[in-house]
C-alpha cells in the first residue's frame, strides 16, 4: 500500500486485507511457482521497459499480477501483435486448475494510444477454469490481478469477454465471460442496433454493458454478445466501484447481511 495515495489507503488496503485472508489467497496465492521443468522455482520475472528500466517482480508478485496459482509452472515469451492480442510479453501458466489442454494467458504491453514510455496495460488472452477449479478462484485471482496493477502504474486490463445469451446452465463448456467479466467491472461501448428489440424505454437508452445490467442484469444473461472490454484501473473509475462492491459481497456475503 501507498500511504500517500488516498485512494490505495482508503479503498485497496481494505480489499486486499479481505482478499489475501480468504482461504484461496491463503492456500493459492503465496508464491510458489515453478519454471517449465515442474522442478526448479521461478525466483519471478522481469518486465522490460522501453528505455531499458524494467520492472523486477518475485514469486508473489508473479502470481498475483498474471493470476497465477501456487504449485503452476510459469513461462513468458515476447509475441507480436496477433488477431486481438497485442504485442508485449506474454505470461503463460499452467495449473490443475485450467480446463484440459488450457494455459492461461496474460499479455503486458504498451497501449499504442497512450503517450507513456512503459509498459501500462494487461491483456488476458486465455483463461479458461477447470469445472472442478475452487470456488471464487477467479474472484480472488482478478481482484489480486488488479490491485496490483494499479499499484505498478497500469492503466487499464482488457480482453475479449466470450459467449453468447441465453445462459445454458446444463452446459459446462459454454463460454460465459459476456456474462462474468462485467461483475468485475469490466465494461464496453454498446451498438445501437443491439437495442432495438429491448422491451423497455430505459434498455433502449443504454449505451454500455454496464448501463444495461444496472438496468436489468437477466435481460443481458439472455441477450449479451461477447465483445472486447475493459477494466478502467484508474483511482476511483466504474471499474473500481463495481469490482470492489462484488468482492464485499461475494467474499463476505454475512458482513453484507448484516
Amino acid at each position: 500500500m501507498n500511504p500517500n495515495d488516498p485512494f490505495d489507503r482508503d479503498n485497496l488496503s481494505a480489499a486486499e486485507t479481505l482478499l489475501t485472508e480468504h482461504e484461496i489467497a491463503r492456500e493459492f496465492f503465496q508464491g510458489e511457482l515453478y519454471q517449465r521443468d515442474g522442478i526448479s522455482r521461478l525466483g519471478g520475472i522481469e518486465i522490460q521497459q522501453p528505455g531499458g528500466a524494467t520492472i523486477d517482480l518475485d514469486e508473489s508478485e508473479t502470481g498475483r499480477l498474471f493470476m497465477v496459482p501456487d504449485g503452476s509452472t510459469v513461462w513468458a515469451l515476447t509475441v507480436r501483435e496477433q488477431n486481438e492480442a497485442p504485442a508485449g510479453l506474454d505470461v503463460m501458466s499452467n495449473s490443475p486448475f485450467m480446463a484440459e489442454d488450457e494455459n492461461t494467458s496474460v499479455i503486458a504491453f504498451r497501449d499504442d494510444q497512450g503517450t507513456s514510455l512503459h509498459i501500462d496495460a494487461l491483456y488476458i488472452r486465455r483463461l479458461m477454469l477447470a469445472g472442478d477449479a475452487p470456488e471464487r478462484l477467479a474472484t480472488v485471482a482478478f481482484g489480486l490481478m488488479a490491485i496490483s496493477a494499479y499499484r505498478l502504474g497500469f492503466n487499464h486490463i482488457s480482453l475479449f469477454a466470450a459467449g453468447n445469451g441465453p445462459i445454458d446452465p446444463d452446459d459446462p463448456d459454454g463460454f460465459v465471460g459476456f456474462a462474468v467479466w462485467p461483475k468485475f467491472g469490466f465494461d464496453a461501448p454498446l451498438v445501437p442496433a443491439e437495442l432495438n428489440m429491448a422491451p423497455s424505454e430505459a434498455l433502449r437508452a443504454c449505451r454500455t454493458v454496464q448501463e444495461v445490467i444496472a438496468v436489468a442484469p437477466e435481460w443481458w444473461n439472455v441477450h449479451g454478445r461477447g465483445r472486447d472490454m475493459r477494466f478502467d484501473l484508474s483511482a476511483d473509475s466504474r471499474s473500481w466501484t463495481i469490482l470492489l462492491n462484488y468482492l464485499y459481497q461475494s467474499l463476505h456475503p454475512q458482513e453484507i447481511e448484516q
